[in-house]
């Protein structure tokens, strides 16, 4: 676990025009997301050690957070008519919220943290993460859930 790091800004870049793959840059951090095409499952590297994160059964809102064997991490969707998921972490509770009803921007608040995660405009899939992170592997957690829940978005639209 890291110190809080306050005012933070952290550039989330897709790895390609139309990846869920994310690349994210914060001050001396960096991260890759990956999400797996088939199912709500994938993994994260963090300066050079790598996550897997799992979903536990197929209509389920619970995944986790490992490193090897050891569980780092877990998330718990709230309701399947919101966009909440609760964040259990080393350091407490964080919850993963949608700022409105229509958005994509969502809050992260809970436990070191008041951080807003935000598309850089309505037609891209780039985003930043600003305000107080207080941890950097949490956030990343965070961010997968949110593209997550960008991704279910677009393919029910697409529907």
């Amino acid at each position: 676990m890291t110190k809080a790091i306050e005012n933070a800004m952290i550039r989330c870049i897709p790895k390609g025009l139309c990846s869920w793959n994310y690349r994210l840059h914060a001050g001396g951090h960096s991260a890759r997301i990956e999400i797996n095409w088939t199912s709500e499952q994938g993994a994260l590297e963090i300066d050079g050690e790598r996550y897997e994160i799992q979903k536990h059964g197929p209509l389920s809102g619970h995944w986790t957070l490992t490193a090897g064997s050891k569980q780092l991490a877990s998330a718990k969707k709230i309701s399947a008519f919101t966009r909440t998921i609760e964040l259990d972490t080393e350091s407490g509770t964080v919850t993963l919220s949608a700022e409105s009803a229509f958005g994509r921007t969502m809050l992260l608040a809970g436990a070191g943290f008041d951080a807003v995660i935000a598309p850089a405009h309505p037609f891209t899939r780039r985003a930043s993460i600003t305000g107080t992170i207080g941890d950097f592997r949490t956030v990343c957690f965070a961010f997968w859930l949110t593209v997550l829940l960008w991704r279910r978005a677009a393919q029910s639209s697409h529907s």
